[in-house]
């Protein structure tokens, strides 16, 4: 990059909450709405977390991925859930048109506004999760999500880790993992609209911090937070022993 990045913070499973025109829908799936298929614990925190210590706006959601993931394309198997992919076409099209495309258009309004500014935007998604899948335990803590062949987003991924792994050597951080930064997600589909001044990063983070609970959450976040600073430029590098 050479300009300093514009930046934008966006969570788009902060939370597990039902909307009231769908409560009784989902009165039988209290446990599911709980789990990583309801939403993506700590990533609001964390999301927070980067927009208080840089200044960047905000873009976030607690309804429940349940009712709809904002982090999925109109058209995919993953945009509803089993719970509301059976119902009626037009409760589908209200569902998108009252939590859906609100999210959607509005970061994709401020990346625009950002861009106009003459600076590259940097778009970090906040995102965890499940430390355990299907019985399969996932090593790793961090996972830095972009598309390998945008140097830009691979070479900033690459600095944030290295002050992350400065700050804390103990952490397992990998690249595009646990899933692949160029599958379908909102910054891919930001990176076909909006060209190479657009940089998306997904930060995936695993919940066994928040599982955890609140001191574990918030001294990785406050790791992950100087780390970006830090790669930003907005602090001095860190400088391993």
């Amino acid at each position: 990059m050479s300009a300093s990045p514009a930046l934008l913070i966006t969570c788009e499973h902060g939370g597990n909450d039902v909307p009231p025109p769908y409560a009784r829908l989902f009165t039988p799936w209290r446990d599911l709405l709980a789990s990583h298929r309801g939403f993506d614990a700590g990533a609001l925190e964390t999301a927070r977390g980067f927009a208080t210590a840089t200044g960047a706006p905000l873009f976030a959601s607690t309804t429940t991925r349940l009712v709809v993931d904002l982090n999925r394309s109109v058209g995919r198997p993953g945009l509803f859930s089993e719970i509301t992919r059976p119902l009626p076409a037009r409760m589908r099209e209200a569902i998108l048109a009252a939590h859906y495309h609100p999210h959607r258009q509005a970061v994709a309004a401020a990346v625009a506004d950002l861009l106009e500014s003459g600076r590259p935007v940097l778009h970090i998604a906040s995102h965890s999760f499940t430390p355990c899948l299907a019985g399969v335990t996932r090593h790793c803590d961090a996972g830095f999500l972009y598309d390998p062949k945008r140097s830009a987003e691979r070479d900033f991924c690459g600095k944030w880790m290295q002050e992350l792994a400065c700050l804390d050597p103990d952490l397992i951080l990998r690249r595009n993992s646990p899933y692949r930064g160029v599958a379908d997600g909102l910054a891919t589909a930001l990176r076909r609209r909006f060209g190479e001044r657009y940089l998306g990063i997904e930060l995936e983070v695993s919940q066994r911090f928040a599982l955890a609970g609140p001191e574990a959450l918030s001294s990785v976040n406050e790791h992950l937070v100087l780390a970006l600073l830090r790669a930003l430029g907005r602090d001095t590098p860190c400088r391993a022993p």
